[in-house]
């Protein structure tokens, strides 16, 4: 199969039309083969470039062939700085800085661009050494998964499916010769050392074995709502019952892990065991380098090492109307909206959304509750609220601050953050409005 066909299988499977696409371009042969097929397609496509400066001249160059590349095919290009500040890396490694990095200045090249997606060239031989890495660190069903072909935040993988012999061979027939990333060979890098093993094994199969697990993710996530009756805050998960089942019980514990610390990528399933055979005789445990567990009248707590107990959750809801100013002061902040005539899209911090025609323009501004579902931008279908703002990486503390924007019951902007896929400006007539917020301590 070409790679243009394993493209448009893929959109079509997973039922997302022929959208507009920013295409992560690095100037390496996966991502090249990534923007010509879209560009092949006639697919609407935009290329995004970051440079994080780590290689020196060799970085820049990179950033040069991208420049040149996009110019010959016809493809416009944006191009965002990634130079990593120093507590990233302290936070999360170089790899890691850069990746943390990388996705935010796509986001926000996405914005500029109007894309629904941002695709990057992740292919077949990374799901494999994806999958590898994650069974030689430990990691549990969640881990095996692998990369995922959709995310929640709109990023997608066309080529997922795709061996990189065959990416390879595309871009030969196109007498092209691609950048090369010198610290490919850098074997201190888990990654690279895994991906010479993998010239052993059967790539497809481990591939595959990704596909397999998030299928039994999805059994095991209907299973643990069923069972999930935790008293959940911002800074806390008050755990009123856990299931006799072991490995239901060991689920339900990282879902409240990752729930309140979302970085807390370096859990394995030997920490996770550790865990569950604690449980019964705790005080209080180390679980991350954030939280901890305590047992209080046999009721088991995992909160932030620095919190206490669970404080009342903070609540506020009201009237929101435009062109009247609408002061929260739970969170010190007053939330304007005004109606706009124009089709721009706006930004992050001034959102601007569409109504239809003639609906009522009757909002409500109020912080989140259990249940609340929102459809990200690009994304087809809605999604809890709460993995959102955890796929956003949106600190535990302060989701409750965040102001919602409701029309007719449904969330139409997490302010600040997202704007949802059913109101964005569009090109069919409605009525257009624009919603910023204000902090006091600005």
């Amino acid at each position: 199969m070409s790679l243009g066909d394993a493209t448009l299988r893929f959109l079509d499977e997973h039922a997302l039309g022929r959208p507009r696409i920013l295409a992560a371009v690095s100037g390496g042969v996966d991502s090249v083969a990534l923007l010509l097929t879209l560009h092949d397609l006639g697919i609407d496509v935009v290329a995004g470039h970051v440079n994080h400066h780590l290689r020196g001249e060799e970085s820049n160059e990179d950033e040069q062939f991208v420049r040149v590349l996009c110019a010959n095919v016809g493809v416009e290009l944006l191009v965002a700085d990634g130079s990593l500040p120093p507590e990233l890396i302290r936070e999360h490694g170089i790899e890691g800085a850069a990746r943390e990095l990388r996705y935010a200045r796509l986001q926000e090249m996405r914005e500029r661009a109007g894309a629904q997606y941002i695709a990057t060239a992740h292919q077949q031989n990374d799901q494999a050494e994806t999958v590898l890495m994650r069974r030689m660190t430990g990691s549990g069903l969640a881990g095996l998964r692998g990369i995922h072909p959709v995310r929640a935040d709109g990023v997608i993988r066309p080529l997922l499916d795709v061996p990189r012999e065959e990416i390879e061979e595309f871009v030969r027939a196109q007498r092209i010769q691609p950048r090369f990333d010198s610290s490919n060979d850098d074997t201190r890098f888990l990654r690279n050392m895994v991906r010479r093993i993998t010239r052993f094994v059967d790539v497809a199969d481990l591939a595959r074995s990704a596909k397999e697990a998030r299928a039994a993710w999805a059994e095991a996530e209907r299973r643990l709502d069923e069972v999930d009756d935790a008293e959940a805050s911002p800074v806390a998960t008050v755990f009123r019952t856990l299931p006799d089942d072991r490995a239901l019980r060991e689920a339900l514990i990282v879902r409240h892990i990752r729930r309140l610390d979302p970085s807390s990528r370096d859990l394995t399933a030997v920490d996770v065991s550790r865990i569950v055979d604690g449980l019964e005789c705790i005080k209080r445990m180390s679980v991350t380098k954030r939280l901890e567990l305590v047992r209080r009248d046999n009721v088991v707590v995992l909160r932030h090492q620095e919190g206490g107990l669970p404080a009342r959750p903070l609540t506020f809801e009201l009237p929101l109307n435009p062109n009247v100013p609408t002061h929260i002061e739970p969170i010190a902040a007053t939330v304007n909206l005004r109606p706009v005539t124009d089709d721009s899209i706006g930004t992050r911090e001034r959102q601007r959304f569409q109504l239809p025609l003639d609906a009522d323009p009757t909002f409500i501004v109020r912080n989140r509750r259990p249940g609340d579902r929102f459809q990200p931008l690009g994304l087809p279908f809605d999604k809890k609220l709460k993995d959102f703002f955890i796929d956003r990486k949106i600190a535990a503390e302060t989701r409750d601050h965040i102001p919602l924007i409701l029309w007719n019951g449904t969330v139409v902007s997490v302010a600040g953050v997202e704007i949802s896929e059913q109101f964005r400006i569009t090109s069919a007539a409605g009525q257009r409005y624009e919603v910023w917020v204000e902090h006091e301590d600005q």
